[in-house]
């Protein structure tokens, strides 16, 4: 029972922050404020831009994956490029559960991508969703570049 008080006030704790960040927003420079700019893919290469813009579900974090291999880790307030080949790609995530996404990369071509934590039974689940340029934008506010995966003996 002492568990899940002090789980229940930690999720509300999370939650409560970026209401805070919210009303401090008026107060930095307008540059600060607005998503990263995402350059075009490099020629006859598309690619996908995976990004994790809410507090929920801080620490766990977005272990994107194709075919097995993990592409890179997506933790919260983070975003990565991922250049790819054109044509069918399916990038997984998991915890309790996995959910999968498969999307078609064409050639010149930016996707993006957002993972997004849910509830879970005993740790929360990690989902990914097509987004828009105009999501990304509305969401991206204060995300950081994740630097690229380097496996650690995994």
């Amino acid at each position: 029972m002492q568990t899940t008080k002090l789980l229940l006030a930690c999720a509300l704790a999370v939650m409560a922050m970026p209401a805070s960040a919210a009303m401090n927003a008026g107060t930095g420079d307008e540059a600060e404020s607005a998503a990263p700019a995402i350059p075009a893919p490099p020629a006859g290469m598309g690619q996908v831009v995976f990004y994790r813009s809410s507090r929920m579900g801080m620490l766990i974090s977005c272990r994107v994956h194709e075919n097995g291999a993990v592409v890179n880790r997506l933790p919260p307030g983070k975003y990565f490029v991922h250049q790819t080949t054109p044509g069918a790609h399916e990038f997984a995530v998991r915890s309790e559960s996995t959910d999968t996404l498969r999307i078609e990369v064409e050639e010149g071509e930016t996707q993006f991508v957002r993972c997004a934590i849910g509830m879970g039974i005993g740790v929360g689940r990690p989902n990914l969703s097509p987004q828009s340029l105009e999501d990304f934008q509305r969401r991206g506010s204060g995300l950081e570049l994740m630097p690229a995966y380097v496996a650690d003996g995994e």
